[in-house]
């Protein structure tokens, strides 16, 4: 990929090292690291939280967080000492000659204002020559570039309005308003689901081929990485471990952290189905759940004009949990998979034939929702950051939630509840010392620890676990899955696993769904789905996982 008229690396990063000064002591964040990037060429960094990845890349930008110093080194860009360059006309870098694409395109894009004019005012500020008719064509142009369908009616479309994956797109087509020969990519794809994924991977991909950009690709997840990396850099607690060619690297890595990465990347296994093993459904239940549907809108003034139609979210939806198992929920965004996990943990409301936990019919209408299931089913939510009250200690959120669920006639004095949170956090490989610790002050994957054990706590019948490790790095990933796989078994506990990564799903779900535009497009047991399913829409969701995820 890399361009034939250039002999010079465009970014050239030399013993570079940042610190954060906090008010009683410093704090190495990035330690002497080296690394350069050709013209028309992706190099990936990766590893994991903490590892100091955005960190780089936002002093690539020019957009340190505050108190983090750049302490040592030199930052080039087509042999430009950045540290040299000074505020304004490094600001004015921005956008021309870097550009940057981040995790979460909702954040990056006003609720408030259309796509077309966010994009509009983006390429007026880089580029003021303009007319007001000569911008609208050059956002028409980029969206098209970045593949939007229907460019001219979707320029007045707001954000809530688009998918995710047209979103990032639109996210893409801003970063592109300057021309700019650098993109900084900092996890443009981990909130996107596998086919979405590959579409912006093409995107980017396409970028670099047909234009010649070049792309600094933070990620923690090495499928991205192996499918768009011309090189790749391993970074861990702020150093660089190793750096090389990504297909050579990833073959056969050198640094027993590389390898520990590669180990506990999930993939899928080959099945092949036992003519004699028992299908879907031939355990006993737990839960049944039959012609389950929600809609939204409908009554309101919107009606007058037919914009009020209700919109059906779920339709005519029905599957089985097994008892002391787990069934598997996949699909792309959308696909109303955890509105189900919601509907199911008595948080919304909706409409179904018949809903019956543990041979008990509950009532999921609006009146009777929060009597019926809330309690009996638990949650352990994507993001444990959002999921924790950020005021409350370890100690203090188990112990409520311990304290509120106990049933009638059981020991709640301090001392007996306090000895029970501390058996159930030591089972989930946390210590005493946590208890006293806020949200803020523990990783990623102590706090998912901490959710789970809320969770358990309750003593509820099902455990709903939405995308619980999509937000975390894979060897974290790795050790909650193995968690969550050893707490089903020891409490023989059902569960409802919601997920878009499929090798997940497959290594900890006895029975799966496959859920698309709100139905049920696919449905059986692990080894079937897997194995043995020929649903086109299935095969897609598989054939769509990077190929190094694939085997």
């Amino acid at each position: 990929m890399t361009a034939e008229n250039h002999t010079a690396p465009l970014l050239e990063v030399s013993e570079l090292s940042l610190v954060y000064r906090g008010a009683s002591r410093s704090l190495p964040i990035v330690r002497n690291v080296n690394f350069s990037l050709d013209h028309g060429e992706v190099l990936g960094i990766i590893g994991e939280s903490g590892a100091g990845k955005s960190s780089i890349g936002n002093a690539v930008i020019g957009l340190l967080a505050p108190g983090i110093a750049q302490t040592a080194g030199t930052i080039r860009l087509e042999g430009t000492a950045l540290e040299a360059v000074d505020g304004e006309a490094r600001r004015a870098l921005r956008g021309r000659a870097i550009a940057s694409i981040f995790q979460d395109p909702s954040s990056s894009l006003d609720p408030l204002m259309t796509v077309g004019a966010q994009l509009d005012e983006t390429i007026a500020a880089l580029s003021p020559e303009l007319s007001r008719s000569d911008v609208r064509a050059r956002a028409i142009q980029l969206l098209e570039r970045v593949g939007i369908p229907d460019a001219p009616r979707r320029h007045h479309s707001y954000p809530h309005q688009l998918s995710g994956g047209q979103r990032q797109r639109i996210v893409i087509a801003m970063a592109l308003a300057g021309a700019p020969s650098l993109i900084v990519a900092d996890e443009p794809t981990s909130a996107l689901d596998a086919t979405v994924q590959k579409q912006i991977l093409h995107v980017l991909k396409g970028l670099v081929q047909d234009h010649g950009l070049s792309i600094l690709l933070i990620t923690h997840d090495m499928g991205v990485i192996a499918e768009i990396a011309d090189r790749v850099v391993v970074m861990k607690d702020g150093a660089v471990i190793e750096q090389g060619a990504t297909a050579a690297l990833l073959q056969a890595p050198q640094d027993p952290y590389t390898q520990r990465l590669l180990a506990a990347v999930p993939k899928l296994r080959s099945v092949h189905p036992d003519p004699a093993s028992p299908g879907v459904g031939a355990r006993e239940p737990i839960l049944v759940v039959e012609n389950l549907s929600k809609s939204f809108g409908g009554r309101s003034i919107l009606d007058l004009f037919g914009a009020g139609k209700p919109h059906f979210a779920l339709r005519d939806i029905g599957f089985r949990v097994p008892r002391a198992g787990v069934l598997g929920i996949v699909g792309e965004s959308g696909s109303g998979k955890s509105t189900i996990g919601r509907i199911l943990a008595g948080l919304e409301s909706a409409e179904a034939d018949r809903i019956e936990l543990d041979g008990q019919r509950c009532d999921i209408s609006h009146r009777n929702r929060a009597g019926s299931l809330l309690g009996r089913v638990q949650m352990i939510f994507q993001d444990p950051s959002s999921a924790l009250n950020p005021r409350l200690t370890v100690a203090q959120a188990l112990t409520e939630c311990a304290r509120a669920t106990a049933p009638a006639g059981e020991d709640t004095s301090q001392a007996a509840v306090r000895a029970r949170v501390i058996e159930t956090i030591e089972r989930l490989g946390l210590q005493t010392l946590h208890l006293d610790r806020f949200p803020h002050q523990l990783s990623g994957g102590q706090k998912q620890r901490v959710c789970i054990a809320r969770a358990l706590l309750a003593r509820p019948k099902i455990v709903i676990a939405d995308e619980p490790t999509s937000a975390l790095d894979v060897s974290v990933q790795a050790e909650i899955l193995a968690l969550l796989k050893e707490t089903v078994a020891e409490n023989r506990l059902s569960m409802i696993f919601i997920s878009h990564d499929l090798a997940v799903v497959q290594d900890i779900c006895d029975d799966v769904c496959v859920m698309r535009n709100g139905r049920i497009e696919d449905y059986g047991s692990s080894d079937f789905i897997f194995g043995q399913s020929e649903n086109p829409y299935t095969r897609h969701l598989i054939d769509a996982r990077p190929k190094i995820l694939a085997a």
